[in-house]
């Protein structure tokens, strides 16, 4: 697969192994894929397909045992730890289902952390809770936040460094429908303004809202899925299961 400097994020024959017990499990077994600047891909699969170890794996988190990851160019996995720690806050935004916030900080302190201080950060952040609609929610701490307001402010930190990248890791399950529904129409704004973004989903109610959605099962890239511009997350979980269904029949 080429990877031209121009795409974001390219991830080429990666490959991820775990010990347990007597047994080695080969969570990545050769997975590749390219995501294109403004584009919005989600990474569909079942547990245990490998979904999170490859988003692990496109932020640093995890080392591969074979195959790269390339964010803007930039091998992440030759660069040392604490250069990689840098590398991360400036150009990759992480999202997580959990949120990740900190308790004891108010939302917009949680917002602030991967920020450097530069001039025009208190702007910055200002408008990013105004986007979100949380201007009015800066000073409160997680716990008086609705878990839809505190995925908003993961987002908002997520994005405070203008990252080349966000990544979100199951990013509506700990949300109720309505609250899911909103995280998914501001990630598709997101992504039609520009912004890069992943989504790793087993949900088709998000991976509809995607430019593309990409099916990983037993650490390999199955198949390719083109939601529609009616977000039919019905149409899309058919297509889904039909994919599946035809490689277990092929095997």
């Amino acid at each position: 697969m080429s990877s031209e400097p121009s795409a974001p994020l390219a991830v080429q024959r990666a490959v991820k192994t775990f010990q347990q017990g007597a047994r080695v499990v080969r969570a990545l077994d050769g997975a590749s894929l390219e995501v294109s600047r403004g584009e919005l891909l989600a990474i569909m699969g079942a547990s245990g397909s490998g979904k999170s170890t490859l988003l692990h794996a496109m932020a640093g988190l995890t080392t591969l045992d074979e195959g790269q990851v390339l964010v803007e160019g930039q091998d992440v996995g030759r660069l040392p730890d604490a250069e990689l720690t840098r590398f991360r806050r400036r150009s990759i935004g992480l999202v997580f289902q959990a949120f990740n916030l900190l308790p004891t900080l108010s939302a917009e302190d949680n917002v602030r952390l991967p920020a450097r201080s530069e001039a025009g950060l208190d702007e910055k952040v200002a408008g990013l809770f105004a986007r979100l609609g949380l201007s009015e929610r800066r000073s409160h701490k997680p716990d008086a936040l609705s878990s839809g307001e505190q995925q908003r402010v993961a987002v908002a930190r997520a994005l405070v460094s203008d990252p080349a990248i966000v990544l979100a890791d199951e990013p509506t399950g700990s949300l109720d429908s309505v609250s899911s529904r909103e995280l998914c129409t501001l990630l598709r704004e997101l992504a039609d303004e520009g912004r890069t973004i992943v989504v790793v989903t087993h949900e088709a109610e998000v991976a509809a809202w995607a430019d593309r959605a990409l099916v990983i099962a037993d650490g390999r890239v199955v198949g390719e899925l083109k939601p529609g511009p009616a977000r039919d997350a019905q149409t899309l979980a058919g297509d889904y299961q039909r994919l599946l269904g035809e490689r277990v029949g092929a095997e």
